[in-house]
């Protein structure tokens, strides 16, 4: 964990409360009531500007820092507003007067504080290990049950993640899968070439057939926002194909005599990508369809395929942004009935700059494929 942003979250919290001293001790629960929501607002979007913007700031380590400890600061005083509430209303039951004295302030910002330091330490905490979660999905089409692995978002660029990655592909190989997709954003914009290579020669040592398919990031079309490309297009395929890697870029491949995968392009190239009516299935069986991103409505209701797998949300990241996404009508995290498909989101195996998550866990799928 960076000690910076500890102290960060420090200062923050502090400052945070004592800019709201006067209003805390104010005897006008409609200020505080206009405050409360005020803060929740600023604390949401925040934490959208850290994971859902595409801007310069979230490509710097040390912003993301200051926004990261924001984030947590205004949390941590929420739950202290909480406290606060709590202790007015019991006053309010032992003395109908009491409501005129302000609660213990601080009390008050102790709270806000061991508040903030315990959530940014779960975060951390739960950014440090990635899980392995089975999933069973029933299926027409197929002859015999299949079981293959998804791995989504890695982001790789931080050695702490080298050692995640690295049992992660040992417990793949116990578990012997068929195959195993990758299903995007595996480098981002902040990988080094060295790190390219790198998490490319980890993943080589998966056993089973291996594919890959495109995110928004791979190919780094962020990077003016960080002084340019580390690697080209060109070299990003070798070093994939090195590992013994299949890229799929709106590309079929028939996976057994039942079973047929389609590796999408993502909706953020550049050169585009194919319409789904444009596609045609040469292979029998029952089709698979990976697409980092969960969003191609007009594919979600075309398709006609047993399965999608996506990721790209990363299940939101920061609390509470999936449900955010939730109420935006965007399919944040987990399994969701389509007209043609059934769509699984992944909250992948990394994260978006900072290592702190306080959403889902970082995961990797392990999906059993069973005769309807």
């Amino acid at each position: 964990m960076d000690m910076l942003i500890w102290i960060l979250i420090i200062v923050f919290t502090v400052l945070v409360f004592v800019l709201q001293i006067p209003v805390r001790r104010s005897q006008r629960p409609v200020v505080r009531v206009i405050l409360f929501i005020g803060k929740i607002i600023l604390f949401i979007g925040v934490a959208m500007l850290f994971v859902a913007a595409d801007t310069k700031a979230n490509y710097s380590h040390l912003i993301s820092k200051f926004l990261v400890a924001l984030y947590v600061a205004l949390i941590g005083d929420l739950a202290g507003s909480i406290a606060e509430y709590a202790c007015r209303r019991i006053r309010n039951i032992k003395d109908r007067h009491s409501g005129r004295r302000p609660c213990n302030l601080p009390a008050v910002a102790i709270i806000a504080l061991v508040f903030s330091l315990c959530y940014y330490a779960y975060g951390a905490w739960n950014s440090g290990r990635i899980m392995m979660r089975e999933l069973t999905v029933r299926v027409d089409g197929i002859n015999r049950t299949h079981r293959f692995a998804f791995i989504t978002d890695i982001h790789y660029e931080s050695s702490d993640l080298e050692s995640l990655i690295t049992e992660l592909c040992q417990r793949i190989n116990e578990e012997a899968p068929e195959f195993v997709i990758l299903g995007g954003d595996i480098t981002d914009e902040l990988t080094s070439n060295e790190d390219l290579y790198r998490v490319y020669e980890i993943l080589s040592s998966i056993d089973a057939p291996t594919y890959f398919i495109y995110g928004n990031h791979d190919r780094q079309i962020s990077s003016r926002f960080v002084g340019g490309r580390t690697y080209t297009d060109e070299e990003l395929i070798r070093v994939i194909n090195d590992a013994g890697i299949r890229i799929l870029s709106d590309e079929f491949i028939q996976i057994d005599d039942d079973l047929v995968l389609l590796g999408r392009e993502d909706m953020s190239c550049e050169s585009g990508r194919a319409l789904w009516d444009d596609l045609s299935d040469p292979y029998d069986g029952a089709l698979i369809v990976a697409d980092h991103q969960p969003y191609d409505e007009e594919q979600l209701m075309a398709e006609q395929s047993v399965l999608q797998l996506s990721g790209h949300t990363h299940a939101g990241q920061l609390w509470p942004l999936q449900t955010v996404y939730t109420l935006l009508g965007l399919p944040a995290y987990g399994e969701f009935e389509r007209p043609g498909t059934h769509l699984i989101v992944s909250a992948g195996a990394g994260d978006w700059m900072i290592r702190m998550r306080t959403e889902e866990h970082l995961e990797c799928l392990m999906i059993t494929l069973e005769m309807q």
